[in-house]
Order: structure tokens, then C-alpha cells, then sequence
């Protein structure tokens, strides 16, 4: 038995969003609990990409960016079984265990209110597994431009709020406790959905990621 066993009579639903397929799992884990519980167990490492113009990173001074990144056998299977479902090939290596950890400090910076955060694409699908209870709110943006973006680009952990003025949320994917959902991160735009304080004291907002790609 694995901590990453998959529930066997969960179900796949498909919504066609804007020609594109996007797949919901619910109750994905047979016990999401001793995922949670295990990641607790192994502390994740702060994330630290490079700034494409080498600008200093805030992560850990505004906000808490924080990623599990570890090679595990029984997160195997679980790569299989997403990838079959969204046809395409996985971006890293099988074992691969990838997580999103983060919460903010409430301050200025954080203008949650008039920004949205970190608009960006990935390389195919990108699959998400929601690990915290008591949230149908802080989900997934998928954003539309409207109009261009230039200081974008500086990174994401140099300026990741965007200005509402520039970006309309198209659809938002719910995080329920436990749901898988796999949406393409290459066709669309997207970031946390952060409508509220519910991050910004002690609790991480946590899930799980796989990517894949053609």
C-alpha cells in the first residue's frame, strides 16, 4: 500500500471549455489525508527561479513561496494514470513529487484587491490536486489579456501581481479538498486565485502538481 494510492471508484468528469478539455477528479486519493500528513513530514524548500532579469527575489520577505521537489516511486503510477487521461507526455521524470506551498503577509505589496496573481502558461496540461479543506474559493484562475502586459516578464517572484486593468478571470477552477483537475496550462493563463485573506496567516495554501507536455 502507497500514501499515493489513487481512490478506485472515483469518477472522470469532462467540461469543453473554450475547445479545450478540462478533467475533474473528485476524491482522488484514497486517503488525502496521509498525502497531507506526509508532505508535513518531508519540510519543502523555498522556491527560488531565476529573475529573467536578474532582479532580487521577495519570496520569503513579501510572501512564502515553498515547493516539494523529490524523486518518489509511488508518485509513479499517479504520472501514468494523469497522463493517459490528458494524452500527452510527461515534462519530467516519472518519480517526480512537485507541490505548491504558499501564503502571504498582509501588507501592500499583497494588493490582492486590485491585482490578480502571476498570470502565466506552462507547457501542456497541468494536472492539480487541492490538499486544503474548508476552500472553494482560492483556486485557479484562467485569464484572458486585455490589454499587453509588458512588465510581466520580470518573474514571478519580482512582481506577480498584475493589475486587474489587464487581465479578466474567463473561469475559475474550484479547489475542492481532494479533486484532481487538469486543465491546459499551454492555451491558457493562469495563477492562484487569491479573492481573500483566507493565506495570509498561518495556514499554506497546498496541492499538488504534475506537468506534461507534447
Amino acid at each position: 500500500m502507497s500514501v499515493f494510492d489513487l481512490n478506485k471508484d472515483h469518477k472522470i468528469n469532462v467540461e469543453c471549455f473554450m475547445n479545450s478539455n478540462i478533467y475533474y477528479i473528485n476524491d482522488f486519493y484514497k486517503d488525502p489525508g496521509a498525502v497531507v500528513n506526509f508532505l508535513k513530514d518531508h519540510p519543502p524548500n523555498i522556491h527560488a527561479p531565476e529573475a529573467p532579469m536578474g532582479d532580487a527575489s521577495v519570496n520569503g520577505i513579501q510572501f512564502f513561496d515553498y515547493r516539494h521537489t523529490m524523486h518518489l516511486d509511488e508518485v509513479e503510477p499517479v504520472y501514468s494514470y494523469l497522463s493517459n487521461i490528458c494524452g500527452q507526455k510527461r515534462k519530467y521524470k516519472h518519480d517526480l513529487l512537485m507541490t505548491n506551498k504558499t501564503k502571504f503577509i498582509l501588507n501592500s505589496f499583497n494588493d490582492y484587491k486590485n491585482n490578480y496573481w502571476h498570470p502565466h502558461k506552462d507547457f501542456g496540461y497541468t494536472a492539480l490536486i487541492y490538499l486544503n479543506k474548508n476552500d472553494n474559493e482560492c483556486g485557479t484562475n484562467l485569464y484572458r489579456s486585455i490589454v499587453p502586459d509588458i512588465h510581466n516578464q520580470l518573474g514571478e517572484h519580482v512582481t506577480p501581481w498584475r493589475s486587474k486593468s489587464k487581465w479578466s478571470i474567463i473561469k475559475t477552477l474550484e479547489p475542492k479538498y481532494n479533486q484532481c483537475v487538469i486543465f491546459d496550462g499551454l492555451k491558457f493563463n493562469h495563477g492562484m486565485s487569491i479573492p481573500n485573506e483566507k493565506y495570509f496567516g498561518d495556514e499554506y495554501r497546498l496541492n499538488q502538481v504534475f506537468f506534461f507536455g507534447n
